[in-house]
């Protein structure tokens, strides 16, 4: 935690390494996506996610999200889909995430909740290495309120609202397992404060502040064998 903290505290340094993460990769030859008992080609095909662990983000003005497991009750699940086949460029996206559902969440140790407000694409415009993959999450816009207060703050990112969060994809380690998506506490991206109620202290939001994630989350095909996740290559 104190790494995340310190990281979302320079939100200078967020910036600038968000402005340099636009730029376009020179690398363009295209991915192979497989899942197991699924043909090639393939039409988009279902997969879900689940986060591995609480699941925070941190303002740059240091105020803590926290969304953690309840027994088995998971602080992250979403539902989306995931392009296989041979050679896939990017754009468009590799795979997308059309519902998320944040669960037991608190804002600076207030109740919160968290909503998504235009569901997630994965882009993968980087080569594979040793089983992993940078990328991004793009089209990311969520909204957080405290309901007790109330207040609420809408994160998203310019130009176009469209914001994103640098990840990684990392293979299924065995038959059968999930593959991971990683938003390191270092992940950069453009996500800042564009719309916060008159209600919110300015003690937990305020305009221009940045959000920074921390979680990981486990894919899985919905019609592969044994729902294993995608692989990336």
């Amino acid at each position: 935690m104190r790494k995340i903290t310190r990281m979302a505290l320079t939100a200078t340094a967020i910036a600038a390494s968000a402005t340099a993460l636009t730029t376009t990769p020179a690398w363009a030859a295209g991915h192979d996506v497989t899942m197991p008992g699924i043909p090639l080609p393939s039409f988009p095909q279902p997969i879900t996610g689940e986060n591995s662990g609480s699941f925070i983000a941190v303002t740059s003005s240091g105020k803590i999200l926290s969304c953690v497991d309840a027994g088995p009750v998971k602080a992250l699940t979403a539902a989306g889909t995931m392009r296989v086949g041979i050679g896939l460029p990017d754009p468009p996206d590799t795979g997308w995430m059309s519902s998320l559902l944040f669960r037991n969440c608190t804002m600076a140790g207030w109740p919160a909740t968290v909503e998504d407000s235009s569901g997630w694409g994965l882009s993968l415009p980087y080569p594979t290495a040793s089983g992993v993959t940078p990328g991004k999450l793009v089209h990311v816009g969520v909204t957080v309120n405290i309901p007790s207060i109330p207040c609420s703050a809408t994160f998203q990112g310019p130009p176009s609202n469209d914001g994103f969060i640098n990840v990684t994809h990392t293979n299924p380690t065995s038959p059968g397992a999930a593959s991971t998506l990683t938003l390191p506490p270092e992940s950069t991206n453009n996500l800042m404060v564009a719309n916060v109620s008159s209600t919110c202290p300015l003690t937990i939001f305020r305009y221009g502040d940045r959000l920074a994630f921390a979680g990981v989350l486990k894919l899985r095909g919905v019609n592969s064998t044994a729902n294993e996740g995608p692989t990336v290559t």
